[in-house]
């Protein structure tokens, strides 16, 4: 079964390595946004519709799953030279499966690793939340598994309107206030 122009229902696994425990651990994360709530799940959903239907992998069921993998700068520079070459700390890597999941009954995306270091220095330096900037980089990752990459500026550029496009899209409209108006 193909999910074809549908987002699938996707799943995200998150832990965090290391805790301040020394041990890892998983949780569900929602991300509180301008005062509004979005999961990791909303986000993903919105990269996969903001993705043109021909760019899409085409999974077989209705089901995925992403690893997100949460570390700090010292982690992801070791992972950054051992996979892809590059010395120093990087925002997120990305590894993509693209399979089914039998035990899961999901298809795999993949894995994304996310500097949780970066995203609150980047999100100081920009005048950001750390969480938007957080689920900016889970974005980005997400896309990378869908095939995008940056290796280009015009590459770039189309990602980064896709990985902007989602962010937005993700995130309900704010409430407004209804002022009466006085007599």
């Amino acid at each position: 079964m193909s999910a074809g122009n549908k987002a699938p229902q996707i799943k995200v696994i998150l832990q965090v390595l290391p805790l301040p425990d020394g041990g890892t651990g998983y949780l569900t994360l929602e991300l509180q946004l301008k005062q509004r709530a979005a999961t990791l799940e909303d986000f993903f959903a919105a990269a996969w519709n903001e993705v043109p239907a021909a760019r899409r992998p085409q999974i077989e069921c209705s089901r995925g799953v992403v690893e997100i993998h949460v570390t700090d700068d010292a982690q992801i520079a070791q992972l950054n030279q051992e996979h892809m070459g590059h010395e120093g700390p990087t925002d997120v890597l990305s590894f993509p499966m693209g399979n089914l999941d039998p035990e899961r009954d999901a298809w795999h995306f993949g894995e994304i690793i996310v500097s949780y270091s970066t995203a609150l220095r980047e999100a100081e330096a920009r005048g950001l939340s750390s969480e938007e900037e957080f689920a900016r980089y889970c974005v980005h990752g997400f896309l990378h598994l869908l095939g995008y990459d940056d290796e280009t500026e015009s590459k770039r550029r189309a990602m980064f309107k896709v990985q902007e496009a989602a962010l937005k899209a993700a995130l309900p409209a704010p409430k407004k206030s209804v002022r009466k108006k006085r007599a």
